[in-house]
């Protein structure tokens, strides 16, 4: 998991450099989402992965591809402008939509400490945007509206039936995706450079990356434990931000940044807590 924590940053410091580059959105995501399906074919080879995808419930993997897909594209397009701290910060919202989505949707209980932590996790929202009279810009509601969808990605993740294999579920976001994105950026798509295809490559091997030490920590920890560890991304995210991209926090970003851990940390320690789902 904590390889996990710094690939996500390093993924999103490759978006920012595709962007830098005048590379747009939608050829990003297109080219990743072709490539990671390319890179999972030849696992079919193995009977049992045949056999999951086969059996899948394709209804449940659909609502689940379809929140992954909006996921993705949303913080794809706010890592263009916003710095990669601000970005990652702001998806640590995300366990706090899923306790708001569970009891708007499904009457779930949230107790005196998840309304804690849900104001708390709004306070360090507004103090990391820190709207003025203007309001905020489109890649702030972007990456906002990519949280609440990625909440609605760990609901979906949460009542997939057991049956479905990992390989399953990565198969399948990966499938709807390449699908999705080849009619509607495939048209426009014009051959890369080599650099930029060097680019797209390491966003297809880092998605699959993150899908597998995903997989692998939870094979071996505790939703809990796992969840903790996710944090470690921050950290990561502020480095990268630094070193690479010249990204400052200031005083203000630092305790938003505080009261948004804190509040993500207090809503895992809740026994419905959802698994983190990482926008790769």
């Amino acid at each position: 998991m904590l390889v996990n924590t710094l690939l996500i940053p390093i993924m999103g410091a490759t978006v920012k450099t595709l962007a830098e580059m005048d590379v747009g959105t939608l050829e990003m995501l297109t080219w990743r989402a072709e490539i990671v399906l390319v890179l999972l074919l030849p696992f079919l080879l193995k009977a049992e992965h045949r056999e999951a995808v086969r059996t899948a419930d394709i209804r449940a993997h659909a609502i689940h591809a379809a929140f992954a897909i909006a996921t993705m594209a949303c913080f794809y397009f706010a890592l263009r402008t916003l710095p990669l701290a601000t970005v990652t910060s702001i998806n640590f919202t995300t366990p706090i939509f899923a306790l708001l989505l569970a009891w708007l949707l499904f009457g779930e209980r949230v107790s005196l400490a998840g309304w804690s932590a849900m104001g708390a996790g709004f306070l360090g929202t507004i103090l990391i945007l820190r709207p003025d009279a203007s309001g905020i810009g489109l890649d702030v509601v972007v990456v906002l509206v990519g949280s609440i969808l990625a909440a609605g990605m760990n609901l979906a993740v949460r009542r997939m039936p057991a049956r479905s294999s990992n390989y399953a579920v990565v198969f399948y976001l990966s499938l709807f995706g390449a699908i999705f994105y080849a009619l509607i950026g495939g048209p426009s798509l014009r051959m890369p450079t080599a650099t930029e295809f060097g680019l797209y490559m390491a966003l297809g091997v880092l998605a699959l990356g993150i899908h597998t030490c995903v997989t692998f920590a939870f094979r071996f920890a505790t939703s809990m434990l796992i969840g903790a560890l996710d944090y470690a991304r921050i950290v990561w995210a502020i480095l990268i931000g630094l070193f690479f991209f010249a990204e400052q926090p200031d005083f203000m970003d630092g305790l938003g940044i505080v009261l948004i851990v804190l509040s993500g940390w207090v809503v895992m320690r809740s026994p419905k807590a959802s698994p983190p789902q990482n926008a790769a």
